[in-house]
């Protein structure tokens, strides 16, 4: 029986799509399970992602004047999250001090909720109880020594979490049988596009017009599908000939529809995003591509169902090559990809992840005090008080 005299709120989350499914909502699950069972348990986070919460009593998604906000997501914050940091190159394309609108939604929050209701806060930082352990995790910003403007950001361990296979929602299958055949195969294409930060990482549209061509030819008992959202993804103002559109729905039930076509898919196909953990989590094979052996490894610990999976460590290969990776996949025999020579020195993401390292190598350096006098604090769970922060920041 719950006991409705205490309440649980996770949120409201602001961050990345990949940072939800990876660093968040399985930790949301296993907390849900197995210290809040009898609690009113309460999640915030952008409109149609219910999925990620099948524990929780109520799912509260973010109203209107949140969602037409022009936000870039950044970990579990945004950029420009405090007046124009962390910076992006373009920032004249994104709105400023997000933070302020995460406040005043959060006030609102509050205002409807006992005042003994344990927050967890992912852009605060914040405190917990595992195997008698105190955990933390978050974001901390150092007043004055954020000089690369990157603030200490603390992400839940992947073994504090519960991962396992994302179920759309009755009504997101049902969406989908409107649109296609249930017995339909699906070829799932993710055309990333960014066009505030990590522009890098995209792959040229004319690639991915090649790419939808040929796997249209190769595989015409398939329907193309094109995933994504309108203002991540290319062909957000039309997708190519023959194929399905799965960006231009209504935000509360694009990523139901999406999940449930990634389970009728026999592959997603994309360049590096953290859209392809989702398509990991639907256990569809995913082949993707990006930077070096370094963010293979990193992708594979991320991989958390075992799904099968192909990288090829090439921000821009030829559309052949991708090609060939599909084929791969499709034909169950990815262990015969044949992976190109690497070199640690002129791997083309070498100059980035330098710079990056010299970066967190300093933020680490003047963060590592703050976080071990806290780590040692009996400190209550929720949100960390801002007055404790106070003192020691």
């Amino acid at each position: 029986m719950k006991n409705k005299e205490k309440t649980v709120f996770f949120g409201p989350f602001f961050g990345e799509f990949g940072w939800e499914s990876s660093s968040w909502q399985g930790w949301v699950k296993k907390m849900c399970r197995e210290k809040y069972q009898s609690y009113r348990k309460i999640a915030a986070s952008y409109p149609g992602r219910e999925p990620f919460y099948p524990d929780v009593d109520e799912f509260w998604p973010h109203p209107p004047e949140i969602n037409k906000l022009k936000i870039s997501p950044r970990g579990y914050i945004a950029d420009c999250w405090i007046g124009n940091l962390p910076k992006i190159d373009n920032q004249k394309y994104v709105d400023r001090n997000v933070s302020q609108y995460a406040e005043k939604l959060l006030s609102g929050y509050k205002e409807r909720l006992p005042k003994d209701t344990i927050f967890y806060i992912p852009y605060k930082l914040n405190a917990y109880q595992l195997n008698e352990n105190q955990c933390l995790f978050g974001v901390l910003f150092l007043k004055g020594l954020n000089f690369y403007k990157i603030p200490k950001t603390l992400s839940l361990r992947f073994e504090h979490q519960i991962f396992e296979s994302l179920e759309p929602t009755s009504e997101g299958r049902e969406f989908l049988r409107q649109l296609v055949n249930p017995n339909k195969k699906i070829i799932a294409v993710f055309p990333r596009r960014r066009f505030f930060r990590r522009m890098d990482k995209d792959w040229p549209q004319e690639k991915y017009d090649s790419l939808i061509k040929n796997l249209q030819k190769r595989y015409p008992d398939h329907l193309v599908s094109i995933l994504g959202t309108p203002d991540g993804a290319y062909y957000s103002d039309g997708v190519p000939s023959d194929c399905l559109d799965l960006i231009n729905l209504p935000e509360e039930k694009r990523f139901s529809v999406q999940l449930a076509a990634l389970k009728q898919s026999d592959i997603a196909i994309g360049s590096m995003s953290g859209v392809l953990r989702i398509a990991q989590l639907a256990q569809c094979p995913v082949v993707e591509w990006g930077y070096g052996v370094y963010q293979k490894e990193a992708l594979e610990k991320q991989n958390f169902l075992k799904t099968r999976s192909i990288y090829w460590p090439e921000i821009n290969p030829s559309v052949e090559t991708i090609e060939n990776s599909v084929r791969l996949m499709m034909e169950s025999k990815e262990k015969e990809v044949v992976y190109p020579e690497f070199s640690e020195e002129n791997w083309e993401g070498n100059s980035y992840y330098k710079k990056l390292f010299l970066r967190l190598l300093f933020r680490e350096t003047m963060a590592r005090p703050f976080l071990w006098y806290l780590e040692r604090k009996n400190l209550p769970e929720g949100v960390i008080n801002n007055q404790i922060l106070k003192i020691i920041t």
